[in-house]
């Protein structure tokens, strides 16, 4: 239960709209990160939804960015994301990006050269400054989704 909003069960989106000049910022924000040269829909996706994971965000896990779905990412894969590192479904591509998610949000220290050496061969470095720059915001969002208990729109009852 949120302890905004009198309690009960919110949305995210009900949750930024208490904000709404910052949602908006956010928003504008965010489509700049899913546009960036150097990455694509596909593997940001991925890569947002493993740090949801990591969280246990449920809002986050919920959704679906068109840019993705459109691109081709299917449920099938992402129901399988927890295993990117043994699933021959992921590409090395994919693999370095999650790998460097996983660490930005559980121990940044551990970051060593070579996961950043497979990133910036991955995506080349417009592309990583683009992924670190997008990583920093879906933890920062992941984060506040559970710090305020954000449920999944679907689970709020009408």
């Amino acid at each position: 239960m949120s302890w905004v909003l009198g309690g009960g069960q919110h949305s995210f989106a009900d949750l930024m709209a208490l904000r709404p000049n910052l949602a908006a910022d956010v928003a504008a924000f965010s489509d700049l990160l899913w546009h960036a040269p150097g990455t694509d829909p596909v593997t940001l996706e991925l890569c947002r939804l493993r740090v949801a994971q990591l969280h246990g965000a449920r809002s986050a896990l919920a959704e679906r960015r068109p840019e993705a779905k459109a691109a081709g990412l299917s449920e099938d894969r992402i129901a399988r994301l927890a295993d990117y590192g043994s699933d021959p479904a992921f590409s090395a591509r994919e693999r370095a990006c999650l790998e460097l998610s996983e660490l930005f949000v559980m121990d940044p220290s551990a970051i060593d050269d070579a996961t950043f050496v497979a990133v910036r061969e991955a995506l080349g470095e417009q592309g990583t400054v683009a992924l670190l720059e997008a990583l920093a915001v879906f933890d920062g969002f992941s984060r506040a989704q559970v710090m305020l208990d954000a449920v999944p729109a679907s689970e709020i009852s009408a």
